[in-house]
């Protein structure tokens, strides 16, 4: 007998390393979103110490949004076979483009957390700048070690549904090394992050939202 294997279609994320010069001038719009305190958490989920708007006007900012944000956009469109938005009908709205919507900065402290939430626009990004600890020391602590949900402490995770119906968790474990990875994903995906223990630095990351503009 002979088997066909058939994979039903759906939407995934997207990966990729930044470079050093690029994550050298994203620490520029960090600090200076630090010296303007433009407040971002109150339009936020997250149980976070901080989050601070990035003024995208930043000279600073130039290489990442026009170059390295239309290359993975592109990229994801490019695999996905369209834009992750169920009422956008090609034929109907011809004239269309991405924009970025939002930008910002969040600072996490150790106990804090982002519960289950999803982003509003089309696609979403994050980027890890700095991660204080280790995913697998994290997890092996005695909080954490003997629970029944393994692997979370510390972590960042998607959930979503699979063709049953059935809960699914995909885990980006954090450690030291993942600073400066981008991923890239659809905004309605729902996502978390987890706590984390036993240190006093920050975790650092960057994180923004693209939505459809509407061309006359």
């Amino acid at each position: 007998m002979e088997f066909k294997y058939v994979t039903l279609p759906n939407l995934g994320i997207i990966e990729t390393q930044l470079s050093e010069e690029i994550i050298k001038n994203l620490w520029v719009v960090i600090e200076d979103a630090k010296q303007n305190q433009v407040n971002h958490k109150k339009v936020l989920a997250g149980h976070i110490s901080s989050s601070l708007r990035i003024d995208q006007d930043s000279k600073y900012l130039k290489a990442f949004l026009e170059n390295v944000l239309p290359q993975i956009t592109s990229k994801y469109i490019e695999a996905y076979k369209g834009l992750p938005v169920r009422h956008l009908v090609s034929n109907q709205h011809p004239k269309i483009e991405l924009d970025l919507d939002s930008l910002w900065v969040n600072f996490q402290n150790k106990h804090e957390f982002n519960p289950i939430h999803s982003h509003g626009g089309a696609l979403s990004f994050v980027i890890w700048m700095k991660i204080p600890t280790s995913s697998n020391e994290q997890n092996n602590l005695p909080i954490s070690k003997n629970s029944s949900s393994k692997g979370l402490a510390s972590n960042f995770s998607f959930i979503y549904n699979d063709i049953l119906g059935t809960i699914r968790t995909f885990v980006y474990q954090m450690e030291k090394n993942i600073s400066g990875y981008m991923v890239m994903f659809p905004s309605s995906l729902h996502h978390q992050v987890c706590p984390y223990y036993e240190s006093d630095e920050s975790r650092i990351t960057i994180s923004g939202n693209l939505a459809l503009k509407y061309l006359v």
